[in-house]
């Protein structure tokens, strides 16, 4: 398919306009040079605007289109104490006017810094749940108030978009990599990013669609999932979505969780390091908890001599900036 072709078939979704888009790409010369590896370009979707920015505002632009079926005034989202998605969702919404309830999975801390503070700044209706079950009756309690007092609630969580929104929207950031390195007479080798399964399924739907042989290697900061099946299943819903007639096999999908470390939100040593090179060689901040260990992943298959000196490797920034802040003391 051409790329007029597959933004036609993206365009049949329902879409609001959040976040900024065709997000700059920027040869990161510098890091090439430090680690004697690949052409590294560097795909800022840090820099989507809304509440500091980040992937999940490409997301949310499907994701709240759909809610917003229901004439809501009030969204409702459960998520992680320090999500990146709850930040840009609480900011998505109060450029759509609507009200946000956050219920985040652990204990409020004494000293609140990283996305909570934003998300604090930003206006929203914290809740704190002790684990995903308690998460689950919050959300649905919290609807019932709404809904006593007048309003009109959407639970996000229960939002058929959720996974398909993050593919859809990575199938386009793939789009825009290629047009913005086919103007420097490239084309992409390798894809990296921090991904459990839905963005990457998007870059994968990508290479399908087009052709293209790139190799899409995503560094998962998770081990809960099953990474092929979670994958491919998000690719084939969204190929659904498209109404498109392919399908992507578990066999296809390359992601790895080597580099999680001690567990999901814990910073590691090998992440840490990578914040700090991709900060000190290129200016570019990442944080310790995704970004930071999919650039972990890709700096040492750069040591492991898996490249040639002249392949292109983008580096898919997710954003995450907050974090660091959160984590400030691995930095001083």
């Amino acid at each position: 398919m051409s790329h007029q072709q597959i933004r036609e078939r993206i365009a049949t979704l329902p879409r609001l306009d959040i976040a900024l888009k065709n997000t700059p790409l920027e040869e990161a010369r510098n890091l090439s040079r430090t680690l004697g590896g690949p052409r590294i370009f560097v795909k800022r979707d840090d820099l989507t605007g809304v509440a500091l920015g980040g992937n999940k505002l490409r997301n949310l632009e499907f994701r709240l289109a759909h809610a917003m079926k229901d004439d809501p005034d009030t969204v409702i989202v459960g998520l992680d104490l320090q999500s990146n998605s709850a930040r840009q969702t609480v900011g998505a919404c109060n450029k759509l006017d609507l009200k946000t309830i956050l219920v985040l999975e652990g204990r409020r801390p004494n000293n609140v810094q990283g996305n909570l503070l934003v998300d604090y700044l930003l206006g929203a209706d914290v809740h704190f749940a002790a684990d995903q079950r308690e998460q689950r009756a919050m959300l649905d309690s919290l609807a019932e108030e709404v809904r006593t007092s007048g309003g009109r609630p959407h639970i996000l969580n229960d939002n058929p978009m959720f996974d398909v929104a993050s593919a859809v929207a990575y199938l386009e950031v793939t789009l825009e990599v290629m047009e913005q390195l086919e103007a420097r007479e490239l084309k992409p080798d390798y894809f990296y990013m921090s991904s459990s399964g839905k963005g990457s399924a998007g870059i994968m739907l990508a290479k399908k669609l087009l052709g293209a042989d790139f190799i899409m290697q995503a560094i998962c900061a998770t081990a809960e999932f099953d990474l092929p099946s979670r994958t491919a299943r998000i690719a084939n819903e969204t190929i659904a979505a498209l109404g498109l007639d392919i399908e992507v096999a578990e066999d296809e999908v390359i992601n790895t969780e080597a580099f999680v470390g001690k567990g999901y939100g814990i910073p590691s040593d090998a992440g840490d390091e990578a914040v700090r090179l991709f900060a000190r060689t290129e200016g570019i901040i990442l944080d310790p908890i995704y970004t930071g260990k999919a650039a972990a992943g890709l700096i040492a298959h750069i040591r492991e001599g898996r490249f040639e000196p002249d392949d292109v490797v983008v580096f898919v920034h997710t954003g995450g900036t907050p974090a660091i802040f959160k984590w400030n003391e691995l930095w001083i």
